[in-house]
């Protein structure tokens, strides 16, 4: 770390300069992310989950190599930009593709228990830095990680749903009788019958996809309510993980708790969506999110450097961590195959604006207004999200849609209890 402060004259506490330029490696990496993000709307709906998915990793691979030999900042700069797009691309690609291939009573575990290798992420990452003294040594380590880590890819069987969307139901049957072999079931092909209404009818195409959005009002609504969702968690997610400097009294112990709080979130989440539902999970969820911000403009002081505004933050990066699993597993199960790449788009989009905010709602108008106002915004923004979760339907262990004509068939026996 020494030598990269070194190499780029980052000096933070001398010099707001080199404040400045750190922060901007930082941020670039959301730019690649968002326009990783844009782009995968298309690449994911029209060319396919597994392509989308390769494409992104030769774009991380290449990335990190020529990471390898940057000596330059500029050089530095644009590889945070190709970074941001080659992993976006690759993990968003990656989780519609097993949502679409798993059965709908297995998509809770998958989605539930494969988020807390996100937090593994973090120790693996933390222990590669104190191996490799050498952050262009550390660029070659993620190249050779990312490289061995990819290889399933390359053997994934593509989405049947993909190409049943693209009219291609011989291609959809093959992708089903591979699937099924490779679960050891004897299929013959043709002993496969696809049912799809639009088949042969609706051609996939971007004008199509727009077209759709116009026609079907409640299947916008739909995603505007998940974009604002996504926004709310992941400003409440960085800003609590990026401000925990000024919320407790040791910065470490802050990251360790929250850390392990994460972990365990993940954890009970899988449970409390088979109790509750994703939609009445996400309402609770919400409910005690909003009321850990509210208990934490009281000014309590606990002792010891602690104060109720600190614990019932940490209590709150709990529930909001839980949001974040919650609502990957719910958008991928309301919004259709048609639109599913395009709707994550807009979400994770949505979400990456709220990761550049906030830091800057936890860090800076916390210094620069009362306390109640940054946490006021948050619990009101997470009103309307739980107001806006009576809308949606419930999706527990029911078939996705694949057309927005199926999303407005779905509400017909729709009620707005919880």
């Amino acid at each position: 770390m020494m030598k990269f402060q070194i190499d780029f004259n980052i000096f933070c506490k001398s010099d707001k300069g080199g404040q400045a330029k750190k922060t901007l490696i930082s941020s670039m990496y959301f730019v690649g992310a968002l326009i990783g993000l844009l782009s995968g709307g298309y690449l994911y709906d029209n060319m396919g989950r597994k392509k989308a998915a390769l494409s992104g990793v030769v774009i991380a691979v290449a990335a990190s190599f020529v990471g390898t030999f940057c000596k330059s900042y500029a050089l530095l700069l644009a590889l945070r930009v190709f970074h941001g797009i080659g992993n976006f691309l690759v993990a968003t690609a990656v989780f519609i593709w097993t949502m679409e291939v798993l059965p709908s009573n297995y998509r809770n575990y998958a989605n539930g228990y494969t988020q807390t290798i996100w937090c593994v992420g973090y120790p693996v990452v933390a222990l590669l830095g104190y191996l490799i003294p050498n952050w262009n040594h550390q660029y070659l380590a993620c190249c050779v990680f990312v490289i061995v880590c990819s290889i399933p890819i390359l053997f994934i069987v593509e989405s049947p749903r993909f190409y049943m969307i693209v009219n291609r139901p011989d291609l959809a049957k093959d992708s089903i009788q591979r699937i099924a072999s490779l679960n050891g079931i004897s299929l013959k092909v043709s002993d496969i019958e696809i049912k799809e209404e639009s088949a042969g009818v609706r051609q996939q195409s971007i004008l199509q996809q727009l077209k759709e959005f116009v026609q079907y009002p409640v299947f916008v609504l739909e995603t505007v309510i998940m974009m604002l969702t996504w926004f709310l968690t992941a400003l409440s997610y960085y800003g609590f993980n990026f401000g925990w400097g000024s919320l407790v009294p040791n910065v470490y112990l802050g990251y360790v708790i929250a850390g392990f709080s994460e972990f365990v979130s993940y954890v009970a989440l899988v449970g409390i969506i088979a109790k509750l539902g994703r939609r009445r999970s996400l309402i609770t969820l919400l409910a005690l999110s909003v009321l850990s911000f509210l208990v934490s403009i009281a000014d309590v002081n606990l002792g010891a450097g602690w104060s109720l505004e600190s614990v019932s933050s940490l209590m709150g990066l709990i529930f909001v961590s839980a949001v974040f699993s919650a609502i990957y597993l719910y958008s991928s199960e309301l919004a259709p195959t048609s639109h599913r790449g395009v709707v994550f788009a807009l979400s994770s989009g949505s979400a990456r604006i709220g990761s550049f905010l906030g830091p800057f709602v936890i860090n800076n108008l916390y210094e620069m207004t009362h306390k109640g106002v940054p946490l006021g915004v948050l619990s009101f923004l997470g009103l309307m999200c739980i107001a806006g979760m009576f809308y949606l339907v419930e999706t527990n262990d029911k078939e996705i849609p694949n057309t927005p004509a199926q999303v407005k068939a779905r509400r017909a026996y729709h009620t707005y209890r919880f």
